[in-house]
């Protein structure tokens, strides 16, 4: 029987492994070569600064050519990946262009992501400051929708995206890739007051978080992030809009999480998870709200 890698031990082996496993990924590792930031194309804003917490945080934002922003999508890279090389893999202009989003892609620490030890010294308050970014881009553009405001992460991005939907005030839905969910403390304190949707993207053959342990997640993150009374276990539902090696599943009785497995992927950025997750989270909040 599979034993889910504890968060902690997980965080762990991505740090020690980076350099034997590199060459596998096809991101999240250091020491891939960054690319020109002229091929992000218009609509870019790079080297942005915020101050926070006694720290220089550093990020780029994406803002498409429209009068209202339809809502915010907070890009997280994996460990030891960088701004750029996300920025460039993933095509996000498009996206956003076409559903009206602002995306803004931060920078961590040493390229990395604090996702679950307790802020303080060395270790980065990366919840405040994802928080405290939301709140000068939401000044910024005050048409921005406030229920629609989501973080979007790969691998340990994907670790601290979970932690950002237990304990941000800000952030009111998460979009996970190769990394699944598991609490961190006794309780999830939830700040916003609101559930919080979840999308997860998981690849059959991914070797370092392994399909099994984002499926047994699953049910956790329902019972502490989503209203949802009734949870049963995880059931195929009919998807139009992903192609035919995907298969989506939801826990009967709650639409608030759902699981996207895809066949024959590794530990990678899954194509269209992206707007996925977008379609996903937004119709979520907009069905809470009706």
């Amino acid at each position: 029987m599979f034993l889910p890698i504890p968060q902690r031990a997980y965080s762990h082996c991505m740090k020690q492994l980076t350099a034997t496993i590199c060459l596998a990924l096809l991101t999240g590792c250091a020491g891939i070569p960054a690319t020109s930031s002229d091929s992000t194309g218009d609509g870019w804003s790079h080297a942005n600064q915020l101050s926070f917490d006694g720290r220089t945080r550093s990020y780029s934002v994406y803002a498409p050519a429209a009068p209202e922003s339809q809502g915010l999508m907070v890009v997280l890279h994996g460990a030891g990946d960088t701004v750029e090389n996300v920025i460039s893999d993933t095509n996000l202009e498009v996206p956003a262009q076409e559903n009206g989003l602002i995306v803004v892609v931060p920078a961590g620490i040493d390229n990395g992501w604090n996702d679950e030890d307790p802020p303080g010294g060395q270790l980065a308050d990366d919840v405040g400051f994802i928080d405290a970014l939301v709140t000068d881009i939401k000044a910024a553009h005050p048409s921005l929708p406030s229920d629609r405001v989501f973080a979007h992460g790969f691998s340990n991005g994907g670790g601290l995206a979970t932690r950002l939907a237990c304990e941000s005030s800000e952030i009111r839905g998460v979009g996970v890739v190769g990394n699944y969910y598991m609490s961190i403390a006794a309780t999830c304190p939830r700040p916003s007051g609101h559930s919080i949707p979840g999308w997860f993207g998981a690849g059959t053959d991914d070797q370092l978080v392994p399909v099994e342990a984002v499926r047994e997640g699953m049910t956790s993150y329902a019972a502490d992030l989503t209203d949802c009374q009734s949870i049963g276990p995880l059931e195929p539902i009919a998807q139009t809009d992903m192609p035919g090696d995907v298969l989506c599943k939801q826990l009967a009785g709650c639409d608030s999480a759902r699981l996207c497995e895809y066949t024959g992927r590794g530990h990678e950025m899954l194509p269209g998870a992206f707007v996925a997750a977008w379609h996903f989270l937004s119709g979520a909040v907009q069905s809470q709200s009706n």
